[in-house]
């Protein structure tokens, strides 16, 4: 079997045969590949072992207008940047899980009342310079998209961007000790 055959039109469907013969030669390249990125041999195995799973899958419609070689390796590759992706997201999401988890046994309810948080929050957006403390009202207060508000105040939609962005920056240091 030829490594470099397309398989498209103008060849014959994947059958058990080519296919256990393309497991064969590109399973364990592939799992190299995979691990040089993923860092993990078990991890890269599966990733190599779900492409497989698609293959066959897909094999009575799939259409590879290129070499196996070619279409195997972007696969992979593929699956991998998801991976790598994923992992991202998920350590992200775990450390601010973590932020939040530090804050709430840091917050003592006793020493705070609602009211007392009501109050600070509004003193807080009351010392935001005119134009920011209007933006801010509008859009989370009246709830207002980002282009009402420009079209409303005759300003650039970044203007009301960069304006939110200031008043987000100093509600947080003026509220951080509630957080």
């Amino acid at each position: 079997m030829n490594r470099a055959t397309p398989i498209g039109n103008s060849e014959p469907k994947l059958t058990r045969e080519r296919f256990d013969g393309i497991y064969i030669a590109y399973f364990r390249p592939l799992c190299r590949f995979a691990a040089a990125y993923v860092l993990s041999m078990q991890t890269a195995e599966n990733i190599v072992q779900n492409v497989f799973v698609f293959l066959w899958e897909k094999h009575n419609t799939l259409q590879i207008h290129t070499n196996i070689s070619s279409y195997l390796y972007t696969l992979v590759k593929n699956k991998c940047i998801d991976y790598l992706r994923h992992q991202k997201t998920a350590r992200e999401y775990r450390a601010e899980q973590a932020l939040k988890l530090a804050a709430l046994e840091q917050l003592d309810t006793g020493l705070v009342s609602g009211e007392d948080i009501e109050k600070t929050v509004q003193q807080a957006i009351d010392k935001l310079p005119p134009k920011c403390r209007e933006i801010f009202i509008l859009n989370r207060v009246e709830g207002k998209k980002y282009r009402e508000i420009a079209d409303i105040l005759e300003i650039s939609v970044n203007t009301v961007e960069n304006q939110m962005g200031i008043a987000l920056k100093k509600l947080r240091k003026d509220l951080e000790h509630l957080l």
